[in-house]
């Protein structure tokens, strides 16, 4: 497909000679039932409150009332929030209340929501070996749909994403299929672009460097597709990019490419789109937003014609025009030490009362989270201060907000990284801020890979007192690369009582925690909580009443796995390990024992070495030193043959791919 581009931010549009394809559908996905779950996070503000549950309140979610109700065998990891629809006809088999759900294996399950009956089930391909894609394990072991599909009721269509692999090369397409039956509703599209770069000189995008990990996003009248890097393996290669496709036909409507600087100002590219698997956001407008990542650690590459790392971005909702965006101040900080503003998810607030009626929330790795005008996002101030309406700390975040509004008439934000998930109340007069009003603490957030948090959904009946509950998953606390693998752990609270859940249980399980990470959200809809994990679908309910006879034996929990075993290698001094030299090594090595402050790496040579990580610590972002976890590591050696790490980063599987030691 030929692109063409011009010295605007991101600069591409797609160049489509037979068709022209005006956008003059509502912003929103069409709308089903109130109690449908159609897109990520329930809208696409993308604010994950679900304010049509009638069933579920604070009285009744409880270890008496409440639990496990069916398990459902699948046959991959699901990294997709599985959606509801009401009252779906199934081809022959009737109607029924329906849970859609994506598999790692490029599998689409439709499933009875009351019964956990399989009423049909896809498989559109191949997943690729994560081996192929440069040894990324963020995504372990297999790679096929990995982010929430979109539906569309009115077209009665299942939008998705799958990356399929023939032995040689994947390849990433876009389908459509009938809620009915799963069949195709029109041709799949090969998802091919190309963006003209700051030079004059062409890209072209290659799947093998690249995930889709965003949900997918439904607005005017398209589906829109977002990518990131494979792991940050190979930035050379990986950019960050949008593209959209009509809805009914699947033709290219266009699309942009977040970092289209040439290879003369840099190699490094990046900027990715990922958020954890949240999906982009849309307005009333119809206009687009997303988070960024980093980008070149060696180059100062903000640009706001060709780059703009470690940001909020605007989009107008054709994608040819940049309407605003937000850059933090010391980007160039994330980019040197992979704290990109892109880990985390970002919403849009519901119109508030006052003189800032339009806001946003979004975060950071490094623990901020930032409340924006989205009218004005704040640009980029090189010299600071960032130009937004309030910065808050929520701790590590590979996370994500919510919104709701409470019994009380007030507006309250959710965020959620590894201080624990916290209640903001938003103030709108006389000035526009958020207070802190309730925290469950750090115990339920801080899961392997990188205590980054949770993603959080709240769940109530309108505003009525006594029926807002926020749920989460909370993630492992170890690692295991056997099936079933570590288990997951459901949390439900009161919403105005953060500190005492009513409700809590094994919720499946995960594979490769260690850097792999479960960004998994769970679905309320109708009374029932839907959990994909690996390989099974949970669903939990109001239990059904004894009835003065002995209650029926609920199912269990698959059983989980018990943690992977690490053993050291045989120690060597640094002067073997490393030679005696005082200069800067770069090394890389699996942590096999971590105690305090010192670390005993596995290197890749069979020996191991005692690291001191304190002063890497004090000035970096802490990495999660799970025995089993492979990193890279900046080291000096002091004159007592002592090695200090400077740098600590998380690395992917050691690999013929994985640079020397040096």
């Amino acid at each position: 497909m030929i692109l063409s581009g011009s010295n605007r931010f991101l600069g591409f549009v797609f160049m489509i000679s037979s068709l022209f394809v005006s956008s003059v559908m509502a912003a929103d996905a069409p709308a089903g039932s109130p109690q449908d779950v159609l897109t990520y996070h329930y809208n696409n503000l993308r604010t994950s409150w679900y304010s049509a549950e009638t069933q579920l309140n604070a009285s009744n979610v409880n270890p008496t009332k409440f639990g496990l109700l069916n398990t459902v065998v699948l046959d991959g990891r699901v990294d997709a929030q599985p959606l509801y629809v009401s009252q779906q006809t199934i081809l022959n088999k009737g109607v029924h209340n329906v849970v859609y759900v994506a598999t790692e294996n490029n599998s689409i399950y439709a499933i009875d929501a009351d019964t956990g009956k399989s009423l049909w089930r896809k498989n559109f391909g191949k997943p690729v070996p994560y081996s192929y894609k440069s040894f990324d394990d963020n995504v372990f072991p297999v790679m096929g749909i990995l982010s929430t599909p979109v539906i569309d009721r009115t077209l009665g269509n299942l939008y998705f994403v799958t990356d399929t692999y023939n032995g040689k090369t994947d390849t990433f397409r876009l389908r459509a299929i009938s809620l009915s039956s799963g069949q195709a509703a029109t041709k799949p599209a090969v998802i091919k672009f190309s963006a003209i770069l700051a030079d004059g000189s062409m890209w072209k995008f290659n799947p093998k460097f690249h995930l889709q990990r965003p949900g997918l996003l439904e607005a005017n009248g398209a589906i829109y597709v977002a990518f990131g890097s494979n792991g940050d393996i190979n930035p050379d290669q990986s950019r960050g990019s949008i593209v959209r496709y009509n809805a009914t036909s699947l033709l290219p409507m266009g699309g942009d490419v977040t970092d289209t600087w040439d290879p003369v100002h840099s190699t490094y590219l990046l900027s990715s789109i990922w958020q954890s698997g949240y999906a982009p956001a849309a307005d009333a407008n119809g206009d687009v937003y997303f988070s960024t990542g980093n980008s070149d650690p060696g180059f100062a590459s903000y640009s706001q014609s060709f780059n703009h790392p470690d940001s909020i971005v605007h989009m107008a909702g054709d994608l040819n025009s940049l309407v605003d965006s937000f850059t933090p101040s010391n980007y160039f900080q994330l980019d040197q030490s992979d704290l990109d503003l892109g880990s985390a998810g970002m919403i849009l607030l519901p119109d508030q009362p006052g003189s800032i009626p339009h806001l946003a929330v979004g975060g950071s790795k490094d623990g901020r989270a930032f409340l924006m005008n989205r009218d004005h996002l704040g640009g980029y101030t090189p010299s600071g201060p960032d130009n937004v309406i309030q910065t808050v700390n929520q701790g590590n975040c590979w996370c994500g907000p919510a919104f709701y509004v409470g019994a009380d008439g007030k507006s309250y934000v959710l965020t959620a990284g590894g201080n624990g998930v916290t209640s903001w109340q938003l103030q709108t007069s006389p000035s526009v801020k958020l207070t802190a009003k309730g925290t469950t603490g750090t115990f339920y957030t801080n899961g392997l890979p990188d205590f980054g948090g949770v993603i959080p959904v709240v769940s109530s009946n309108g505003t009525a007192a006594g029926t807002a509950i926020v749920w989460f998953i909370q993630k492992p606390q170890f690692s295991s690369d056997s099936d079933p693998g570590a288990p997951l752990t459901l949390q439900a609270f009161d919403a105005t009582n953060l500190v005492t859940p009513l409700f809590t249980a094994p919720a499946g399980t995960w594979t490769h925690a260690v850097n792999s990470n479960a960004n998994t959200v769970p679905t309320v809809a109708n009374g029932k909580v839907y959990i994909g994990s690996n390989k099974q679908l949970q669903i939990f309910g109001l239990l059904p009443p004894k009835n003065g006879l002995a209650r029926a034996a609920l199912p269990q929990s698959i059983a989980t796995s018990t943690p992977d075993v690490v053993t050291c290698a045989p120690g060597a001094t640094a002067a073997t390990a490393l030679g005696s030299s005082s200069s800067l090594h770069q090394i890389y090595g699996t942590v096999c024992k971590a105690s305090g402050s010192e670390v005993q790496l596995s290197l890749r040579s069979g020996r191991s070495i005692a690291i001191d990580i304190s002063n890497a610590f004090a000035r970096h972002q802490r990495v999660a030193l799970t025995p089993g976890r492979n990193v890279r590591m900046n080291v000096t050696v002091d004159e007592k043959g002592t090695v200090h790490a400077v740098k600590v980063s998380p690395a992917h599987t050691l690999s013929p791919l994985t640079p020397k030691d040096r």
